[in-house]
């Protein structure tokens, strides 16, 4: 059998493979605005998105029931985290008087809230929007937590009310987007 079936390729989300060409098009962008670090890292986030849109997860026997049964539509929440993020770290948009790290961190909470959604609800057993809601809570701290102590590690991290900021941000975004996802597939 082929390793990737016409049958395969239906399945795919066609918003991600847009969000994939948007982040081509960023990657381009920034090579020739002479950031060619910035556009090698979103060429690198390009194979990273792609090895999760790619495989065709459903019949793959190796793994786990709820990852088989994830939807497609999901596909498309790493090339936009992706997406958001390139500018900040290829046009440096981090740093400064902007809201734009705010920004990220509430919206990639909230694409990270609606994935864990989907891993929940992929059992096909109800759940209500307050359980999803401290799903969220607790994935979104854990989520924010882990990527704040990585900012420390890689001596990236900003001051003690950036950091309080981005962990809340994230948290209520997770918790926010797991409610969400499961409102928008009734």
């Amino acid at each position: 059998m082929a390793l990737l079936t016409r049958e395969d390729l239906r399945h795919q989300s066609r918003f991600a493979w847009l969000c994939l060409a948007a982040l081509a098009a960023a990657a381009i962008a920034l090579w020739l605005l002479d950031k060619r670090a910035a556009a090698g890292g979103t060429l690198a986030a390009i194979a990273g998105c792609l090895g999760v849109m790619l495989p065709p997860r459903e019949r793959m026997a190796a793994l786990p029931t709820l990852l088989r049964r994830l939807p497609r539509d999901l596909d498309a929440t790493p090339v936009l985290a992706s997406l958001l993020s390139t500018p900040g770290y290829g046009l440096n948009w981090f740093h400064g008087a902007n809201p734009y790290d705010e920004v990220v961190h509430l919206v990639s909470g909230l694409l990270a809230g609606a994935v864990l959604a989907g891993l929940v609800l992929a059992d096909g057993r109800p759940r209500g929007a307050w359980a999803l809601a401290r799903h969220g809570l607790i994935f979104g701290l854990a989520l924010a937590v882990g990527w704040e102590v990585l900012e420390w590690a890689l001596g990236i991290i900003g001051n003690t009310v950036d950091t309080i900021t981005d962990i809340i941000l994230t948290t209520m975004g997770a918790a926010v987007g797991a409610v969400l996802w499961q409102r928008g597939r009734r």
